[in-house]
């Protein structure tokens, strides 16, 4: 049994709660956010939990300030606009001062939800600037209404680990975390449009799953080695779908869509763990004890 120091009790602070701070404040300031973050933080503590795990890039942006993505437009209104304090600053002192853990989240790459428009993109977001360029326009792919960047591309994956780099440099983080999203959720059968990168960089792959998951592996693999580079006791962490893979002929129920990681999202997370290229492994296991296509006592055992 773990001792109770080392139990990991977490709790997300999503994108939407950066949207409920602005909703509640009309003066959005410094000292208005660190009021509201402390709150949240001190309702975490007195629910036993032990650490916060806060977004600080939901769609290529950023809630810190960096040299690479634009502010995010969870918090200051419009992305680009700087609200005028840093709120991943602001956040490590206040979890730190309650005797809290913090991990920064980081969704590696989802552009834009439910829009293809790239002047709604901050001029200076990276995917902006390579859509305008012939050369790299590639690095950044629509899909169902949605952008996001091409995992195949080095220069993709450069762009986030140098995001993860500066965050683990510059703040006081106990942890990088990364949720579910890597390949998009697939629907009704339309491939994600990477047949000519594919063509162009998967020599040595007989199919395409395959030189997917490489290219998510690669990714995994080197925030790893930067992390650990940098900071050696900084976490990383991934709480990636809830089913690895489902290898009985039959789908799973309508509740799980049939989805997996392995062969759907591209995300081998076995792999990950067995490399030690994660810190700990988190599935989202959303689904009740008993449940048909996914039970939830039978997964958390598997």
């Amino acid at each position: 049994t773990m001792s109770k120091a080392n139990e990991y009790k977490a709790f997300w602070f999503s994108y939407y709660d950066y949207d409920a701070y602005r909703a509640k404040y009309k003066k959005r300031n410094a000292s208005t956010f660190k009021k509201y973050f402390t709150k949240v933080v001190k309702k975490g503590k007195s629910l036993g939990m032990n650490c916060i795990i806060v977004h600080v890039r939901p769609f290529g942006d950023a809630m810190y300030k960096s040299k690479y993505f634009p502010w995010s437009k969870c918090i200051s209104g419009k992305q680009g606009k700087n609200p005028g304090f840093d709120p991943l600053k602001i956040m490590t002192s206040v979890a730190h001062a309650n005797g809290m853990k913090i991990e920064a989240w980081i969704n590696p790459y989802r552009v834009a939800a439910g829009s293809t428009n790239y002047s709604r993109l901050s001029s200076k977001n990276p995917a902006r600037k390579w859509h305008n360029n012939k050369k790299t326009r590639r690095n950044v792919l629509a899909y169902r209404g949605s952008l996001y960047y091409n995992p195949a591309k080095a220069q993709v994956r450069e762009l986030i680990v140098n995001g993860a780099k500066e965050i683990v440099q510059n703040y006081d983080v106990d942890g990088i975390h990364m949720d579910d999203y890597f390949y998009p959720y697939p629907v009704n059968g339309l491939d994600f449009p990477d047949d000519a990168s594919f063509a162009r960089y998967g020599g040595g792959f007989t199919n395409k799953a395959d030189w997917r998951r490489s290219n998510v592996n690669v990714l995994i693999k080197k925030l790893h080695e930067t992390i650990r580079g940098i900071k050696p006791w900084v976490k990383f962490g991934i709480s990636p779908f809830g089913i690895y893979r489902n290898q009985k002929s039959d789908p799973l129920g309508s509740n799980t869509n049939g989805l997996q990681n392995y062969d759907d999202l591209y995300a081998d997370v076995l792999l990950w763990a067995r490399e030690g290229w994660i810190d700990y492994n988190i599935p989202q296991i959303y689904w009740e004890i008993g449940h048909k296509a996914a039970d939830y006592e039978t997964l958390v055992k598997w």
